[in-house]
């Protein structure tokens, strides 16, 4: 998985475990502070308001899926 934020350095990641758990240390522990952008097939767009970063997450259809999902199952999303 790949993650692209505004450093214009993107993030490689070989397993979607290690991608999830950078998108959980910008959220600097503090649950439901992520916001969902958009979500489809190969992208899943995250914005974090305590960081300020937009973090645009690109991988295969599955590994989008599951981050995804873990991120609603952790509640790291902000629903209102």
């Amino acid at each position: 998985m790949t993650i692209f934020t505004e450093t214009f350095i993107p993030y490689e990641y070989e397993n979607k475990y290690d991608a999830l758990k950078y998108v959980e240390s910008r959220c600097h522990g503090i649950k439901k502070s992520l916001r969902l952008i958009k979500i489809d097939s190969e992208h899943l767009e995250v914005r974090c308001p305590l960081s300020g970063d937009y973090l645009e997450i690109v991988g295969n259809e599955n590994d989008i899926n599951w981050l995804h999902a873990e991120l609603t199952k952790r509640k790291w999303y902000r629903t209102t």
